[in-house]
């Protein structure tokens, strides 16, 4: 079992004293998601190939998921498993 990584829109709020917080993901199909609360934001690795992204640990309609955004290439993805 693998991973590969997916692209996404997100929406974000950019904090005034710093830090950014991502609202909303929004799939190529049009389907959004609101982040209801993120619990950990982070430099962590991922099971894709990335250069070490930060990892949000978020909860999302009840469950915790994974998000990761790329600084040095201000692109969000998540990691679908692949069979």
């Amino acid at each position: 079992m693998g991973y590969r990584k997916v692209y996404i829109e997100v929406s974000a709020r950019f904090a005034a004293e710093g830090g950014v917080r991502p609202v909303e993901l929004v799939w190529s199909d049009g389907r959004k998601y609101a982040v209801d609360r993120v619990r950990f934001a982070e430099r962590a690795p991922a099971h894709v190939p990335s250069v070490l992204p930060v990892r949000f640990t978020c909860m999302i309609g009840g469950k915790e998921k994974f998000l990761y955004f790329e600084p040095d290439r201000l692109r969000w993805f998540v990691e679908v498993c692949s069979s």
